[in-house]
């Protein structure tokens, strides 16, 4: 009876270290994916700063280093009310992601590199951004700037195929007194 019961306790133990080994790589997963959406946000945060911190009037363009040593160059020139310079936007006035990398711009879109710590690997992430005058009547600029990994790089860690892009806005606006 006790060999009976032994077996019993070791099914019931085998199945709970296998749910328990299911549960840590899901959340090893997920972590890995929102360290991913994290940095998404902060290089598309970084393209919408780098362009405010330029004065309305400029055509200059800023200069951003990825971590493979690829120079990458930041229009800030905005375009026409209601479609802008830049990525195509959608209905909802998000990055259309639809449109084909090499339709973008020259400037306006980058496929940057970022090298993370977790064992080393480098991956890429595809910024695009639009810079749109909000008014005739105004100086001010719409700002939307999207990033997300590449699919082929994403797979690596954490299983994920598809990302959903990271979509920033912001108006940016000549400093006072300018």
């Amino acid at each position: 009876m006790s060999l009976i019961e032994l077996m019993i306790a070791m099914l019931v133990l085998a199945i709970g270290l296998a749910g328990i080994t299911i549960l840590l790589t899901t959340a090893i997963a997920s972590n890995n994916r929102n360290g991913r959406d994290t940095t998404a946000t902060l290089l598309a945060q970084m393209v919408i700063e780098q362009i405010s911190a330029q004065h309305v009037y400029s055509d200059a363009t800023v200069t951003v280093t990825d971590c493979a040593g690829n120079s990458w160059t930041v229009a800030t020139t905005p375009g026409a009310v209601g479609t802008g310079t830049g990525a195509n936007l959608t209905a909802s006035g998000t990055i259309d992601f639809t449109q084909s990398y090499a339709n973008i711009p020259a400037n306006y879109a980058m496929q940057y590199v970022d090298c993370s710590t977790a064992g080393g690997l480098q991956t890429t992430y595809e910024v695009r951004w639009n810079v749109m005058s909000v008014s005739t009547n105004t100086t001010s600029r719409l700002i939307t700037a999207a990033a997300r990994p590449l699919a082929s790089k994403v797979s690596q860690l954490g299983g994920l195929f598809y990302a959903l892009p990271v979509n920033l806005r912001s108006i940016g606006a000549p400093a006072a007194g300018q």
